[in-house]
């Protein structure tokens, strides 16, 4: 059974390597331009590149030397909160699209307001989670905007812990350091902060599941499974694609069931039950709450814009007409959006390959979500503001230049994993990151969509930093 999961392991790693790699040669091409508005030279991308790496394999170095191993914790709540904090009070960002959807609504549901008057709401049911989850936030603190920034802060502390534990559960101590740090430090993480976003909370359940699967895995223990199921169920009433997990695990334990190998039935089956109950379970309680059906979802609009080759898979405001011809109808919207998705891939079946290099570049080469998204639109233009939002380029290169680098640790954290004994753990990992690729061919991509399955494979980064320091220590 091992044999074959070891097989498995090593023919999908190199398949999600190439892919890695093809989104940082992609994002060259058509990411850069498209941000800066410039053309950057590929050599001089690859030298910054290059200089960016090595920088942040000397600072990488330098901590873990200098770290004070029994004030680990405390150093890294202070490192991930202070950056966080600082750009949360000097960036006074305006909730704007969908975030404003999200604030407006917490704020009257924690007043008492909980129908969905926004009808947008009825559309994408998805939305009652964040919102939900924020005006209780709101019904404590208050509702100002500020206070959803510094939950944002809060819950940003929290998913730097689970990266810590859970790697330190991997690749021990070392490898859980480097990994939070780079955390830490990560630009667009930072920046997205003074966003109300929904990828706040939803990846702190999401990365609380894997944690819990992956010990239930590893130990076997079925109790791990029922809490992993519960937690991915949070996370997919606050954004659907959290089912992908679900679905990696059946997969799984469906090869291991192929090699005759029941041991784990147990535990798939265990988290499978708890996922659904609890998913349906508060899917009831936010129906009677709300007066909308939330397990009813449909992702006929995402195909429609995902196969949409005039716009290479985004959205566009033309979309948003296309939402309001049918009055708001789930039914009618959603269904009639899927028969156009459909068409498309029918009729036109060339033009949508030929966008699906852009569209990989697009979700998994841009990590320019959390620069733009809280420079869009802000309250006041401060020094500060004036600064940050004069020199976009520079800001958009340097959040690509570490984000590549993050990519690059992944990389050597997936290569460096020939002779761990944490073979299907590495299988599932690379299973929900293949599960999301295949799902993004076909359905909308943004660059902020890009989130959970990254997250997933910085599980991985650590040991890449673990392992490229134990090949200098032999120079």
């Amino acid at each position: 059974m091992q044999n074959t999961i070891g097989k498995l392991d090593s023919f999908f790693k190199y398949i999600v390597v190439g892919l890695l790699g093809f989104a940082i040669v992609l994002s060259f091409q058509f990411r850069i331009v498209a941000l800066t508005h410039k053309k950057i030279s590929f050599v001089i991308m690859v030298i910054l590149l290059l200089a960016a790496f090595l920088i942040l394999n000397i600072w990488l170095f330098i901590f873990q030397k200098v770290a004070n191993k029994k004030l680990t914790m405390l150093f890294l709540i202070l490192v991930i909160a202070a950056p966080r904090l600082l750009w949360v009070f000097l960036m006074p960002t305006k909730p704007v699209s969908d975030y404003l959807c999200f604030y407006s609504y917490a704020q009257k549901a924690s007043q008492g307001f909980l129908k969905g008057y926004d009808m947008t709401f009825t559309l994408f049911r998805f939305r009652f989670g964040y919102s939900l989850i924020l005006a209780h936030v709101f019904k404590i603190f208050g509702s100002s905007i500020i206070v959803g920034k510094l939950f944002n802060v809060f819950l940003s502390v929290i998913l730097g812990l689970i990266i810590y534990f859970t790697v330190d559960y991997l690749f021990g101590k070392e490898a859980a350091t480097y990994s939070a740090v780079l955390y830490a430090f990560w630009p667009s993480q930072i920046m997205y902060n003074s966003v109300l976003a929904s990828e706040h909370p939803f990846i702190v359940f999401f990365m609380l599941g894997l944690y819990f699967l992956i010990r239930a895995i590893k130990e076997k223990k079925a109790i791990f499974g029922l809490f992993a199921g519960v937690f991915v169920a949070i996370a997919n009433h606050i954004r659907p694609v959290a089912v992908v997990i679900i679905i990696a695990t059946v997969f799984l334990f469906a090869l291991k069931a192929l090699c005759k190998d029941f041991k784990n039935l147990k535990i798939a089956i265990l988290s499978i039950i708890s996922y659904v109950v609890t998913f349906y379970t508060l899917g009831y309680l936010i129906f009677c709450l709300t007066g909308i059906p939330v397990w009813k979802t449909s992702m006929g609009l995402n195909l429609m814009i995902g196969t949409d080759y005039t716009t290479y898979g985004m959205n566009n405001p033309k979309h948003s007409l296309f939402v309001k011809t049918y009055g708001y109808d789930f039914q009618k919207m959603h269904g009639e959006a899927m028969k156009i998705g459909l068409e498309r891939l029918r009729k036109e079946t060339r033009k949508f390959i030929a966008i699906l290099p852009r569209k990989h570049a697009i979700i998994w080469g841009d990590d320019s979500f959390g620069y733009f998204w809280s420079t869009f639109r802000v309250y006041k233009a401060t020094p500060f503001v004036n600064l940050v939002k004069n020199h976009p380029t520079i800001f958009y290169v340097f959040s690509q230049l570490y984000y590549y680098v993050i990519l690059i640790y992944i990389i050597l954290g997936i290569l460096s994993s020939k002779r761990n004994a944490n073979k299907e753990i590495f299988l599932l990992l690379d299973l929900i990151f293949l599960g999301y690729v295949a799902l993004h061919i076909f359905l909308e991509v943004q660059p902020r969509y890009h989130y959970p399955t990254i997250f997933t494979l910085f599980l991985l980064s650590g040991q890449g930093v673990k392992w490229l320091r134990e090949k200098f220590k032999r120079f």
